[in-house]
C-alpha cells in the first residue's frame, strides 16, 4: 500500500506532457481605442476643407470672370476755399401797364389843376397819330418808334385857342428801342437831365411873331416812352406828374 501510495507521489510529480497541459485561457483580446471615428472625421473635414477651398476658388473665378474690376478708390480732392459768392443781380423792373384812357395819365390833384384854366383833356387816340412830331425838331427815330407800337395820344387844349395845349404821347417800347429814341434825342442837340428815375431830354424853341415858344419834354422808362409837345404853356411838373402816377416814384 505504501508503494501504492509513493506512486501517486510520484505521478503527481511528474510533468505533464506538453500536449496533454490544460490550453491557459485565451488574453482577451486588448479592446481597441476609440480613435478610427475621430480620423474619419479628422478626414471628412479635410475632404471638406479642401473642398470648400476648391469650390471657392471656383467660385472666385467665376465671381471675377462676371463682375467688373472694382474702380480704384477715389483720392479726396483738395480742399478749396469757398470764394465769395457774387452779390445777386436785381431783376430788371417790369414794364409798366399801358395807361386805357387819358385821365389815368394824371393825379387827381394835377388833373384838377390843369382843368381850372379851362383846359379840356381829350378822351385819347389810340389810332393813327393826329398829331405827329415836326421832324425838323424831333429826330425821325422818335416818330417812327411811336407810330409802331401800341401807344395812347393826349391832349389838352382850348376851344377858342388853338395856339395854345399841351400833347402827350405814352408809347410802349422796348429797351433797346427806348436806347436808340435816346441816343437819336442826345444827337440831335436835346438836353439831357437825369431825374424821375431815367434822363429826361428837353428841348425849348423860341416863338415867331403871333405864336409863343414851345418844346418838348421826352422821357424813357420802364418799358414806355412818355414823350410831351407844349405849345406856349409850359405846365410846371407836367412830366413829373405823368411819370410818378403812371409808373410810380423812383423807389417806390
Amino acid at each position: 500500500m505504501n508503494n501504492d501510495v509513493d506512486a501517486l507521489f510520484n505521478d503527481l510529480g511528474t510533468p505533464e506532457p506538453e500536449a496533454e497541459k490544460p490550453a491557459a485561457p485565451p488574453r482577451p483580446p486588448r479592446t481597441p481605442r476609440r480613435a478610427l471615428p475621430w480620423v474619419i472625421v479628422g478626414v471628412v473635414v479635410l475632404l471638406l476643407a479642401g473642398g470648400g477651398v476648391a469650390f471657392a476658388l471656383l467660385g472666385q473665378g467665376d465671381s471675377d470672370a462676371a463682375a467688373p474690376a472694382p474702380s480704384p478708390s477715389a483720392s479726396p480732392s483738395p480742399s478749396v476755399s469757398a470764394e465769395p459768392s457774387p452779390e445777386p443781380e436785381q431783376p430788371a423792373p417790369a414794364a409798366a401797364a399801358m395807361p386805357a384812357a387819358c385821365v389815368e395819365l394824371f393825379s387827381p390833384g394835377y388833373h384838377a389843376e390843369l382843368s381850372s384854366t379851362g383846359a379840356v383833356l381829350s378822351a385819347g387816340n389810340t389810332g393813327p397819330r393826329e398829331r405827329p412830331f415836326d421832324e425838323n425838331e424831333v429826330p425821325a427815330a422818335v416818330e417812327s418808334t411811336i407810330a409802331s407800337a401800341p401807344h395812347l395820344e393826349c391832349a389838352w387844349g382850348f376851344s377858342d385857342n388853338y395856339n395854345v395845349g399841351i400833347h402827350t404821347v405814352v408809347a410802349e417800347v422796348t429797351d433797346e428801342q427806348a436806347v436808340q429814341v435816346t441816343q437819336a434825342l442826345a444827337g440831335a442837340g436835346f438836353a439831357s437831365t437825369p431825374e424821375l428815375g431815367s434822363v429826361r431830354y428837353i428841348k425849348q424853341i423860341a416863338g415867331e411873331e403871333g405864336f409863343g415858344p414851345h418844346g418838348y419834354s421826352i422821357i424813357a422808362r420802364d418799358g414806355l416812352l412818355i414823350a410831351t409837345e407844349w405849345l406856349d404853356w409850359p405846365a410846371s411838373g407836367y412830366t413829373a406828374d405823368i411819370v410818378n402816377t403812371v409808373l410810380g416814384p423812383v423807389g417806390a
